[in-house]
């Protein structure tokens, strides 16, 4: 499997919220780097880290959406292009974002995952 064909593969397996096929997928030692500005910032690491994140980002919104853009990879590394809309809990606003989430992947597992908002201040902002 390519690294594209296994990010494609994890994002499919967390849409389905089955946490069982992401972990398969994940290297036991998964490190996920979020922005340090945000209220979920920080580094979320071992097999159960995305669904821990996911758990964590998405109780920060009244409401989220996550659209696939695109995605693209090499021999080493996949990129996944998202529209991410949220409607803020604190202040009812809904907005979109552009999130490019890189992950990188080692024998055949996702090991690394790096996720770059377009604007972290507005999205801690809204937090």
């Amino acid at each position: 499997m390519t690294p594209a064909e296994g990010l494609a593969e994890v994002y499919a397996r967390a849409r389905a919220r089955d946490w069982a096929g992401v972990e398969a997928l994940s290297h036991p030692t998964l490190e996920i780097h979020e922005a340090a500005s945000l209220p979920f910032g920080g580094v979320w690491t071992g097999r159960d880290a995305f669904r821990r994140l996911a758990e964590a980002v998405f109780g920060t919104w009244a409401e989220a959406q996550v659209e696939v853009l695109d995605l693209a990879g090499g021999s080493t590394w996949a990129v996944m292009v998202l529209r991410f809309t949220m409607t803020s809990k604190r202040t009812g606003r809904r907005f979109t974002q552009t999130v490019c989430e890189a992950g990188r992947f080692e024998d055949g597992l996702l090991r690394e995952l790096r996720i770059h908002y377009f604007d972290t201040a507005e999205v801690a902002a809204e937090a």
